[in-house]
Order: C-alpha cells, then structure tokens, then sequence
C-alpha cells in the first residue's frame, strides 16, 4: 500500500528506524521530488546555499504519512573546483546527529568539506528550515531533506541520478549514515561507500535487513570506522563490536582508523576513507 494510509499502517522501528511499507512510496516520492523541488540559481565552485520548498510527498514522507510542519529545507552543496561533472564525482552525504546544538548537518559539512572537496568529492548536506525537536528528528525526515538535496543538485546536473553516492556522519549522524544508505539502495542508487564516526550503535544491518537490500552488492559497500582513543561516549571498543558485528553479517571491506582525542569531530581520516572509497571503485572491487 502507498500514499498516506500506507504510511499511518506503518509501524516505527525506534528514532533511527521505519519499515520497509514505506519503500513503494519513497519511490513514488523521488519522482515527484525531482520535478517540484526549484533551485534559486546555479550551483558554482566551492560552497552553494539553497532554501527549498518541501513538495507534498516529502513532507508526508517526513510526516509519518500527515503533513510535516516542515515546509523547507536548507542545503548546502558543494562543488570541486574544475570538477568535470560528465565524469559522474562521488557526491557525499553529510548527516550531524539530533543532539541539540550538535543536529546541524551543514554545519558539519563545513568541518568536512575541505576533506571533501580536495579528493573530488560534491558534498551534501541538507536541514530543517524549521525547528524540530529531538523526538521529531527521525529517518523519515533526514531522508525527505536529502531526497530535496539530490533533487536540487538533479536540477543543476542532469546526470546526478547516475552519481555514486557515499553517506557518513559523527555521533548520531553516522548512525542516520546507515539508514540513508540503505533508503537510497532500496531506491537503486550506486552505494561506494560509509563513513561512521563515534558511532557506538550498528544502525547498517538492522536498515539494509528492513529494506531488503543485505545483498552481495550492498555487503561489498566500503565502511569505514573512526574512533577516538580517548572517546568516552563511542568508545573503541564499541567501533571494534560494530565491525565484528558487520564481518559476521557478510560485510566484505572494513576499516578502522583511531585518532587521539575524545568524543569530537576529527576530519583528518575522512580524506583516508574518501581515497580509499575511490580506490576501490576504481579497483573494480564494486
């Protein structure tokens, strides 16, 4: 079932969690997005700002199947400088957590975005215009701003629906990474890599199980682990469990890196994940 009654049937699997009821729509939904969302202008080199209006199936999509009182998102694109862009660039998606003060994805895009950017990487982030609490900052939500994000950078670049996409995060936002990664493989889309930062919680299986996707392919996808040696909330050890948890469930390309700090966001081993994603697809090893 589709469309508004199938989505009050659908039953929530937890904040970071929806069931896979939803997938009919959500494609139905990145039709409509791609032709009702407008940018205000071209996206140029370095860092883009748009404020977009939510058409009616994402804002359903981010309401549970009602009218979210989100209306708009704000996106941050950014660009590579002399990107050739008919070579289809990797675009990375950016997500924060929902922690207050903390929840501002393009915030965090521009602590990653020089990381991003020198390796060639378009870089997306997108947030709710409107304030929304902790409890309302679900996946249905992320997914409905991103989806408006890759419609805008659709708009300006009529090739991005062919743009392998990455996803990562720090915190709660690298557990959001997993559930977007698995919507948008649901969705079709080419998956090269995930970048979890201060995670302490398995988000990827539980996702890529509800969207049936925990397939060969989606189990070739590079996922790249980030600790902090000192970090008290995602510890390492946590970062050690999550990738034994994923090994055990088939996942074939693991990586762990740690830095010396706390509970903080560290871009440095972001430049070590992105190359590492690349060269792996160019390896021929996705």
């Amino acid at each position: 079932m589709t469309g508004p009654e199938g989505f009050r049937q659908a039953v929530g699997a937890g904040r970071h969690g929806f069931t896979v009821i939803y997938l009919a729509a959500l494609f139905l939904t990145s039709l409509s997005a791609s032709t009702a969302c407008a940018a205000p202008g071209p996206i140029a080199d370095s860092l883009n700002e748009f404020n977009v209006e939510l058409p009616t199936e994402l804002r359903e999509l981010a309401g549970h199947g009602k009218p979210s009182p989100v209306t708009h998102a704000r996106v941050t694109i950014g660009v590579p400088a002399n990107v050739d862009m008919a070579n289809h660039p990797p675009v990375l998606i950016v997500s924060a957590t929902a922690d207050p003060e903390y929840h501002s994805s393009r915030r965090l895009l521009g602590r990653y975005s020089e990381a991003a950017l020198a390796n060639g990487w378009i870089i997306v982030a997108a947030d709710p215009e409107e304030n929304v609490s902790f409890e309302d900052d679900d996946v249905p939500l992320r997914l409905a701003l991103n989806m408006a994000a890759l419609a805008i950078l659709g708009q300006q670049w009529p090739e991005a629906g062919k743009a392998p996409l990455a996803f990562g995060g720090f915190s709660g936002g690298a557990k959001y990474s997993g559930w977007l990664a698995a919507a948008f493989a649901a969705q079709g889309r080419t998956i090269v890599g995930i970048y979890l930062a201060g995670i302490n919680q398995d988000t990827l299986v539980p996702a890529a199980t509800q969207f049936k996707v925990l397939n060969a392919a989606f189990k070739r996808i590079p996922v790249f682990l980030q600790a902090g040696e000192e970090d008290d909330v995602a510890t390492p050890a946590d970062h050690r469990d999550i990738a034994s948890r994923l090994k055990r469930a088939g996942f074939e390309n693991i990586r762990i890196e740690y830095f010396p700090g706390q509970h903080q966001v560290e871009p440095g081993p972001l430049r070590v994940a992105l190359r590492w994603f690349r060269e792996l697809v160019e390896g021929g090893r996705r």
